[in-house]
């Protein structure tokens, strides 16, 4: 395939994004005072642009980019259009909650924009060296993105944290490219998978060290156990714009090269690392939901939670893999990781309004008391959010956790269903709890007036409850994008 080609098939999402990123830098350079209002606009209708030009081109039959370092196919379409979404709700709600935290910089836009570019590579990667870029890519910009309030300690602190955890996480994953690569002589995920099924089961240790390695560098980026301590630190002190953004895009991204290289390459050997993906995800499932039980701040309470979703998604993975492309429940992994992303957006959307007057975020579960009789608008969509993410019907996080336990169980997980039932039932405790504040509690709740934020959250409840009770043709489209990975 010739180069232009492969510019044509990658210049719809990713180098609109990258131009529209530089275009934008370069403006903040020059124009003073920022017109923020122009910088917001620019940002948002390059990701709705991006995200149309997706969703238009995902029927397409799959094809390969810059000599199959890259696949545009059905699963990255539905990766795609995720990441997409909850960067363009991350940007909904940015732009009042920036001003009001006293951030005013045309660099934010330039840095979601990049970090988008970084999550669509990592979407679309078939070759693990592109995978570790786009990673890098992504990561460097949400490092920053997570200090952009340099005036606050907080912010600052836990960019730091997670810049050294994240350095060591990629260090880690690079080490285990360079294992993979001297065990197989390539770092393609096509190749490493034909090198697995010729060797019938002998797997060179050299490759199972480097598999081990990429786990653990995974491991870190979803935030799974025992490499989520970064987390909650990071979600409470990073803007809360750029902590949806991180709950959304970025934990989207990254299942989604997770699951490429898990589903699409090592599922031709799954026996060796099977075990280690049951227990991480166990426990994942079950220090999530514990930690989240006793959060007073509703940021650390959602850290938690993200760990526990992190949990249920490699349920879901390592389900696909031990039951192969036989499961109906088969696209559970994409389904719930598109309800995890609007859920999130959703429940953001209303923290975000959430500040003091000093400008800083003022996120402890006290100041929901009396939310339902305020704003009962607002407090009806977190409820719906909070419900979803609780798995109760009628809402998309009941569909999806539905299908997440009937692929544990179809593949014969049934121990790893009951962590995960468990974990559950913690989490309807923890979900209902700010109801409880809104709704039973007297309070005066101050809630900045945001109506682009308020409009998000509107988007976020409708989409939720629409493919809770008419969930066909997402499940479908989900099943097919899982498919299109296993060939």
């Amino acid at each position: 395939m010739s180069p232009v080609t492969d510019w044509m098939l990658l210049s719809a999402p990713l180098l609109l994004l990258a131009a529209m990123g530089v275009v934008l830098m370069v403006l903040s350079a020059v124009m003073r005072p920022m017109p923020r209002t122009l910088f917001w606009g620019l940002a948002c209708g390059t990701v709705a642009l991006s995200l149309g030009l997706v969703a238009r081109s995902a029927g397409e039959p799959a094809s390969d980019a810059f000599a199959g370092m890259l696949r545009v196919d059905a699963y990255g379409h539905f990766f795609a259009c995720a990441v997409l979404l909850g960067g363009l709700f991350a940007l909904l709600i940015s732009d009042g909650y920036m001003d009001r935290i006293g951030v005013r910089v045309g660099e934010f836009y330039s840095l979601v924009l990049f970090a988008l570019c970084g999550m669509l590579g990592m979407v679309y990667s078939s070759d693990l060296m592109m995978t570790f870029i786009a990673l890098e890519v992504m990561s460097i910009a949400v490092y920053t993105l997570c200090a952009i309030k340099r005036a606050d300690e907080r912010a600052v602190e836990s960019a730091f944290k997670y810049f050294i955890l994240g350095a060591f996480s990629s260090g880690i994953l690079l080490y285990g490219v360079a294992m993979v690569y001297g065990a197989t002589g390539t770092t393609s995920l096509t190749g490493i998978a034909h090198f697995l099924a010729a060797s019938h089961g002998d797997v060179p240790r050299l490759l199972l060290l480097g598999g081990a390695l990429l786990l653990v560098g995974f491991g870190f980026k979803v935030a799974s156990v025992p490499f989520h301590m970064w987390a909650p630190d990071v979600y409470q002190g990073a803007p809360t714009a750029v902590t949806a953004l991180m709950a959304t895009g970025v934990k989207a991204a990254s299942f989604a090269a997770f699951g490429r290289v898990v589903i699409g390459t090592f599922s031709e050997d799954a026996s060796h690392w099977a075990g280690g993906l049951w227990w991480m995800a166990a426990l994942t499932m079950l220090v999530g939901n514990v930690g989240a039980l006793v959060q007073d701040d509703l940021k650390r309470m959602f850290a938690y939670s993200s760990i526990a979703h992190a949990g249920y998604l490699l349920m879901a993975l390592s389900s696909v893999t031990t039951a192969g492309d036989t499961h109906p429940a088969l696209g559970s992994l994409a389904f719930y990781m598109l309800a995890y992303t609007l859920m999130n957006a959703g429940a953001f959307a209303v923290l975000s309004q959430m500040t003091d007057e000093h400008g800083a975020d003022a996120t402890h579960i006290d100041r929901l008391s009396g939310l339902g009789k305020k704003h009962p608008m607002v407090a009806l969509g977190l409820s719906i959010c909070l419900i979803s993410l609780a798995g109760l019907p009628p809402t998309m996080g009941f569909v999806g956790k539905f299908y997440l336990f009937s692929a544990a169980v179809g593949a014969g997980q049934l121990g790893l269903a009951v962590v995960g039932a468990v974990g559950a039932a913690a989490g309807v405790y923890y979900y209902l709890r700010p109801m409880i504040y809104m709704y039973m509690r007297d309070g005066e709740p101050e809630l900045a007036s945001d109506g682009r934020a308020r409009v998000a959250l509107a988007i976020t409840t409708a989409l939720l409850l629409a493919f809770g009770l008419m969930p066909g043709s997402v499940l479908e489209w989900a099943d097919a994008s899982v498919r299109s990975v296993l060939g």
